[in-house]
């Protein structure tokens, strides 16, 4: 391998949660990151996802056809 070419790795890099002010240590090319979520309060993580109950495209065909279906008869 060429010397001198490849980034310096910190061992102990700290790595802080902007939401919940948590701090990691992890070997990387930069000394500190700030991440906006992290495992302990990103809501995947957590269990505290919320999906939303709108209908889909398949959801609304399958109503129009039903109504299509009542007109018919």
């Amino acid at each position: 391998m060429k010397t001198g070419i490849h980034p310096e790795i910190h061992q102990k890099a700290k790595i802080t949660c902007s939401s919940c002010n948590e701090i990691y240590e992890i070997p990387t090319t930069v000394e500190e990151i700030t991440v906006e979520k992290c495992r302990n309060c990103h809501p995947v993580y957590t269990g505290k996802e919320q999906q939303a109950a709108t209908g889909g495209r398949v959801e609304r065909f399958r109503k129009r056809m039903a109504k299509a279906k009542k007109e018919e008869k």
